[in-house]
């Protein structure tokens, strides 16, 4: 009997420190997933504030309009023209939609080419869930004697229907401004228009680094 006891108190011991052990492990996992969720939140805070914060889409009259002037010192208009023309052809052939990406304008006298785009924008894209928006926009390419300036406005989205935002045409002056994408006291992003203004700026700051790189590379 006494035998007995002993062997059912070893056991009761045993699991005791089994389940401590198993609890003190299970509380040090959710800290460190605690940790770096934390750490996640504030890095993705300080890149929105370094990037994509207060001022980062300007409106000019009226219109989200993006502007970026390439110096060019040793190249003639006509050849910024021709390292444009490539550049636009590019973009244009990049996209996943020819029937509406095309140039419309190509005036090598006057220096100015227009295109519209088309282009598929992904937020998240993996084998489980993506999720995406078409993004179309403008761009004009003003050519002068060593330099040129690029402009990117008309900007709209159109969200994936299965979403709870409206499937119609989204303006940027109605989703990714200063007003519209922060909460009233422009400390956060609001969720969906918040990712909207990442990934254009993101995007938007790519075209023109390509293009920069194309007109002086050449």
């Amino acid at each position: 009997m006494n035998r007995l006891l002993f062997i059912l108190s070893f056991l009761v011991f045993i699991s005791g420190n089994t389940f401590g052990q198993s609890t003190n492990s299970s509380m040090e996992l959710l800290r460190e997933g605690s940790s770096k969720r934390k750490a996640k939140i504030e890095n993705r805070m300080k890149s929105d504030k370094q990037n994509y914060w207060l001022g980062k889409v300007p409106v000019k009259d009226g219109i989200v309009t993006f502007e970026r002037t390439i110096n060019v010192p040793n190249k003639s208009k006509e050849q910024i023209h021709d390292l444009m023309v490539s550049f636009a052809n590019q973009l244009v052939s990049s996209s996943e939609h020819p029937e509406v990406s095309q140039i419309s304008v190509n005036d090598n006298t006057q220096g100015i080419i227009i295109g519209s785009i088309q282009e598929t924008m992904y937020f998240k894209r993996t084998k489980w869930e993506t999720d995406y928006t078409e993004f179309y926009y403008q761009f004009t390419i003003d050519i002068n004697d060593t330099s040129c300036k690029i402009t990117i406005n008309n900007i709209q989205y159109r969200y994936e229907e299965q979403h709870e935002v409206d499937s119609s045409y989204l303006k940027a002056e109605n989703w990714i401004t200063d007003d519209e994408a922060f909460n009233k006291s422009k400390t956060k992003f609001l969720k969906e228009p918040g990712k909207f203004r990442r990934e254009t700026i993101k995007r938007i700051n790519e075209i023109f680094d390509s293009a920069e790189k194309s007109v002086k590379s050449n």
